[in-house]
């Protein structure tokens, strides 16, 4: 389900979605999607981890704790480049 989310909110940035349904911060939105991905990624993977029935679980765990990594620096870049009281439009920087 976390991998057609995402690939959802892929192809609306690709086809400029987000522009003509301004109703909605599509960047909150997305936000949102990468700190639930990585709470249910923080589960299962510790689960996977500690449980190590064989190595292919030890393996997917610590492939999904590195996920995990990678989608909350996702959640921070994107709760950096987040305007909530600035006009949203050009990202040249303001002289």
């Amino acid at each position: 389900m976390e991998v057609t989310v995402t690939a959802l909110f892929f192809v609306l940035y690709l086809l400029q979605l987000d522009k003509k349904l301004s109703w909605l911060c599509w960047p909150l939105a997305d936000l949102f999607n990468s700190v639930i991905a990585a709470l249910f990624l923080l589960v299962v993977c510790m689960f996977a981890v500690t449980v190590k029935t064989n190595k292919g679980t030890l393996t997917g765990g610590v492939f999904g704790l590195v996920l995990l990594v990678l989608c909350v620096l996702d959640a921070v870049i994107l709760f950096q480049k987040i305007s909530f009281g600035e006009p949203r439009g050009s990202n040249t920087p303001a002289k």
